[in-house]
Parts: C-alpha cells; sequence; structure tokens
C-alpha cells in the first residue's frame, strides 16, 4: 500500500493541490521488544491518532483520499461526500461477509464493521479488478458510478533486461499471511525438488508463521528454501528475472501485482486458477486449481519444462503507475470542488 502511495504521489498532476495527511507516528510501547507491543501501537495510531489528526482538516476544500482500505474507518472523521477510498480486495471483510468460512473474535468483527462503515460512507471507491468491482456492487452500498476500475501499475524497474539473481530457484513473492497459502506453495515445492534435482525456493516480502516453520522442517526443505525480506524494487526485480518460476499459491487476491512485475521481467508464472488472477495474468500464466498441492506442482513443472522465452504481456502498457494516479485524479476532478 506503501507503494501506492509514493506513485500517486510521484505522478500527480503538476496543478493539482495534494497535501500528505498522514502524522507522524507514535510509540507508546514499540520500545519494548515485544510483539504485542507493537501491535498496541498500530492499534493506537490508526484508531487514536489518525482520527484526532483527520478531524484538525475539516476546513480542507477539496478531497481526502484513503489509499487502503482497511484504513476506510477514517472516512468517519472527514466531511461526507469528500472521501474516496481505495479497496484492494475484500478480505479484510469476511469476517463480516462470510462469517461461516472466516471466524473471528468479537472485538476484531466490530473493529471491522467501522471499517466497512467507513467504506460505504466513501463517495468513491476504487479497485483494481472487474471482479473486485462487481463483488462490491454485489454488497449494493453504491452507485455504479462511484466504483471505479483503476488497476495498479508496473514501476520502471520491472523490465526484463538487467541483472539477474544466480542459481536455480523458484520464487514466491508477497506475505506470509493465511490467504496465501503458504502451505500450497512449500508441499508443490517438495514434489518439485524431488523431480528436478538442484531447484530451491526463494520467498520473498513474508515471515514464516510458526506452523509453516513447522511445515518446512516436516518436509526436510530447510536447506533448499530462503526467505528475502525488505528489499528494494531493484532487487525485487533481479530475483524476477533470475526465477525459474513465480508462483503464486493464494487462494484470494484483489488482483496479484506481482503477476504482472515478473511477467514485465520476462518471467514464467503458475498462479491459482482465481478470476483476478487471470485478469492480471491473462493467456501467459500457467493456472492451477486453488488449494491443490499436486496441481500447483503441475504448474510449475510445466513452466520449468518450457524452454521458450515468455511473450511480452500485451496489456503491459495499459499497467503504469501513471496511469493509475491519472484515474484517480480524474475521478475526483469529475466531481468538483
Amino acid at each position: 500500500m506503501d507503494l501506492c502511495a509514493d506513485m500517486l504521489i510521484k505522478y500527480a498532476p503538476a496543478e493539482t493541490e495534494l497535501e500528505i495527511g498522514l502524522p507522524k507516528y507514535r510509540k507508546i510501547l514499540g520500545y519494548l521488544p515485544s510483539k504485542k507491543a507493537i501491535n498496541f501501537d498500530r492499534w493506537f495510531n490508526r484508531w487514536k491518532v489518525y482520527p484526532g489528526h483527520l478531524e484538525k482538516l475539516w476546513s480542507w476544500r477539496g478531497h481526502f483520499h484513503i489509499v487502503d482500505h482497511s484504513y476506510a474507518h477514517l472516512a468517519n472523521h472527514l466531511p461526507k461526500g469528500s472521501v474516496g477510498v481505495y479497496c484492494h480486495d475484500l478480505d479484510a471483510f469476511r469476517c463480516i461477509l462470510e462469517p461461516e468460512t472466516e471466524r473471528r473474535p468479537e472485538w476484531f468483527q466490530k473493529m471491522m464493521e467501522k471499517v466497512l462503515e467507513g467504506l460505504i460512507r466513501a463517495r468513491l471507491v476504487f479497485c483494481s479488478t472487474d471482479m473486485t468491482r462487481k463483488k462490491l456492487m454485489e454488497l449494493g452500498y453504491w452507485k455504479p458510478e462511484s466504483i471505479q476500475v483503476v488497476p495498479y501499475g508496473v514501476a520502471e524497474e520491472f523490465i526484463a533486461e538487467g541483472p539477474r539473481e544466480s542459481g536455480n530457484y523458484i520464487l514466491h513473492v508477497g506475505s506470509c499471511i493465511p490467504r496465501k497459502r503458504i502451505d500450497v506453495l512449500l508441499k508443490a515445492f517438495n514434489q518439485i525438488a524431488k523431480k528436478f534435482s538442484g531447484m530451491n525456493l526463494i520467498q520473498a516480502g513474508g515471515s514464516f508463521s510458526g506452523e509453516q516453520k513447522r511445515l518446512i522442517r516436516d518436509l526436510g526443505l530447510g536447506n533448499r528454501l530462503s526467505q528475502r525480506r525488505n528489499l528494494s524494487r531493484v532487487e525485487l526485480a533481479r530475483l524476477y528475472r533470475g526465477a525459474r518460476c513465480l508462483v503464486i499459491s493464494s487462494e484470494a487476491e484483489g488482483f496479484g501485482l506481482p503477476v504482472i512485475e515478473g511477467l514485465a521481467c520476462g518471467t514464467k508464472v503458475a498462479a491459482s486458477d482465481l478470476p483476478t488472477l487471470r485478469e492480471a495474468g491473462g493467456s501467459l500464466a500457467c493456472y492451477f486449481a486453488p488449494g491443490d498441492p499436486a496441481a500447483c506442482a503441475d504448474a510449475i513443472a510445466i513452466c520449468l519444462a518450457d524452454s521458450t522465452i515468455p511473450v511480452p504481456h500485451n496489456r503491459l502498457p495499459e499497467w503504469t503507475w501513471a496511469r493509475h494516479a491519472s484515474g484517480i485524479f480524474r475521478a475526483y476532478g469529475s466531481l468538483g470542488v
């Protein structure tokens, strides 16, 4: 989400009067070496510091753009009719919309109800795919013209030409939260490692959970797997270019930014067969049934056996951050002040 904010600022039209509305992050307990202390500070800033700061900006004659829907509750502290929110996916609201499949503590549900309330309050809702727009429309809270599809972009670092990471490896890019189905990735790689000698797995951007670490030990993958975090775009592009295959094993995605970044770098892609990932990968990716390690391994094997050079994605010219920013600012411009 930081990337979306950075690109929005970078490509803002010259005539736009832009004010960054994020106050300084306040550390209350964050100096303690405790995950609970860090989580408390995140909660305190998100629910106390930020709302109080925004309420001081009511005199602003313009529009407020919330870059990440998980902060949509901030719309409840801003003038009605002046707020737009970018909804990256509906995963955060599953505990409310699909309580039978996403069980969460009551306090968490109450918190997400406030976030959804803010999203509903938004005058404009932006999303990255037609499928996400369809899901938003099905909720029935907004008029069709209020929901705008504004896809992400591919940063200039992600091109096929350039340095490549050495080694023989499969790549996964993203977090390790449950919907990413790292268990499927690990089980599929375990099958691949038995068929392709010397193949390794690099996970970029996440942090393995205790359960995932146990699975890695049980499968004996410790010496075949490494994890990279806090990478620059240049470093990530290098990883994409060197990968034999990029794997996206998620059971739900709002878009799949690594898919288009990987394709831009000339990387073969094996991805879960989700409508949003198909929007991103088109006919260039190899798809497999979500949640099926054997099917995932088969798709990876197809990519590894294919020696042809991937054809550039015909939609790459559409996926630019300049176009992303232009779509958002144009939508606000159509509203007037």
